[in-house]
């Protein structure tokens, strides 16, 4: 029997499972597909690091995560290609300006480094000559990204290392329980005993966590990229945001384009789902209706209703969710992002759309992830609803969820994210 049984093997499952087995844990990950095969290897991977003084006190998630993050390639020995040339933030007229004044005061409350620096349009041009559009200022924060694909693949060999077990292409489809004990995961290749089991399975941990009698009010937004062909080094500067588009550049000189801080531009595929939660969702779709596209798309209703019928057929106690599952990215999906970047960034304009893709979001609407015990169970956690945020918290929250399954506390301040708030009255985002 395995101390600890993982369900997804995605950046929070797999860095989770690498904790706990540094700390002498027996760990089995299941993955229904291959490790990474999501949102995980598909994200800009934008990352939080140290710089200037640090805010309150080292419990904060971010702020373990952002000294996490600037140590990661040394501790586990694995290369993830770590840029550290800052978040630049661009501020072109009013509304940013508004928004940069809330943000910041966000920032200085949760940040782990809240420090940032502001440049004027001509200081900024000065320090970085690729930044030639018209823009009011420039925000200078701690931070950069990290090659997503290389900290899959980085921590997989790690965990193989410490002799975590690893079984791709398996479906959990339950749990057996003994009073509020589970007592073993049931998963299309037979049933597995465990100690404790954790649900950290991305969009698909609400279907586990209804099982075990919890509710997670969670919405599965497509998130499209798109990625340019080669440009010279330096052409984007660290990880740069603007109202309408986020850029980083990739170490083969390619550029990834993702959606802004004001409009992220998200795409949102209508589904059977949707009607579950309707009346919490509907104002905030109301309110963003400008950022979201609602999209029908007959190959994933397909998809969610052979799921539905699956789980009919397994009877009660039994979820079914896709394997596979990839959703679809085109370039008009990113269009605009991409000719906002190239006013800002000339350069940008003349450089070849070399591949476009996405990933799916775990959104909650708080925007906070859920992290702890599942009331109602003894043995049952959960650690999902990251909201597009996974790699900027994942080292602090992985961390966390090891030491409470080890020693039953935590260095790092969880009051935020735990799984009683979801039970209550939501503050939309």
């Amino acid at each position: 029997m395995h101390d600890v049984v993982v369900v997804g093997g995605g950046l929070i499952g797999l860095l989770t499972a690498t904790e706990l087995a540094e700390r002498g844990v027996r760990v089995l990950i299941l993955e229904k597909d291959e490790i990474g095969f999501e949102q995980s290897a598909r994200s800009v991977a934008a990352v939080n690091l140290p710089g200037g003084a640090a805010n309150g006190g080292a419990g904060s998630m971010l702020r373990r995560s952002s000294d996490e993050w600037a140590t990661f390639a040394d501790r586990w020995d694995c290369e993830i290609d770590l840029n550290a040339e800052g978040w630049h933030i661009i501020v072109a007229d009013e509304r940013d300006e508004e928004w940069i004044e809330i943000d910041r005061l966000t920032w200085n409350e949760t940040a782990g480094y809240p420090a940032s620096e502001t440049l004027d349009a001509d200081s900024a041009r000065n320090r970085f000559p690729s930044l030639q559009g018209s823009f009011r200022a420039l925000e200078i924060r701690s931070g950069g990204h990290v090659d997503a694909t290389m900290v899959m693949r980085g921590l997989s060999a790690v965990a193989e290392r410490l002799g975590v077990e690893t079984r791709c292409g398996t479906l959990v489809t339950g749990f057996d329980t003994r009073g509020q004990s589970v007592i073993a995961v049931r998963t299309s290749g037979g049933t597995v005993s465990c100690g404790t089991v954790i649900v950290a399975g991305g969009v698909w941990s609400p279907q586990l966590c209804d099982l075990l009698n919890f509710h997670i009010p969670m919405q599965r937004v497509r998130a499209p990229a798109l990625e340019t062909g080669p440009l010279p080094a330096q052409t984007i500067p660290g990880f740069v945001r603007g109202s309408t588009f986020g850029a980083r550049q990739n170490k083969d000189g390619t550029v990834r384009i993702t959606g802004g801080y004001r409009y992220s531009a998200m795409l949102h595929d209508v589904s059977f789902n949707d009607l579950r939660d309707l009346r919490l969702w509907a104002p905030a779709l109301w309110k963003n209706r400008k950022d979201v596209s609602m999209r029908v798309s007959l190959k994933g209703l397909k998809a969610e209703l052979s799921c539905i019928v699956a789980k009919l057929r397994a009877g009660k106690g039994q979820t079914v969710v896709p394997q596979g599952y990839s959703v679809s990215s085109k370039p008009r999906d990113r269009k605009k992002q991409l000719e906002d970047l190239g006013k800002l960034i000339p350069a940008v304009k003349a450089a070849p759309v070399r591949r476009t893709f996405a990933g799916v979001i775990d959104l909650l609407p708080d925007l906070q992830p859920v992290i702890g015990l599942i009331p109602g169970t003894d043995n049952a956690f959960v650690s999902t609803g990251f909201s597009g945020h996974g790699y900027m918290c994942g080292p602090g929250a992985c961390q966390a969820m090891a030491q409470l399954i080890v020693d039953g506390q935590t260095t790092v301040d969880l009051t935020h994210y735990r799984p009683e708030r979801l039970t209550g009255k939501l503050s939309m985002a």
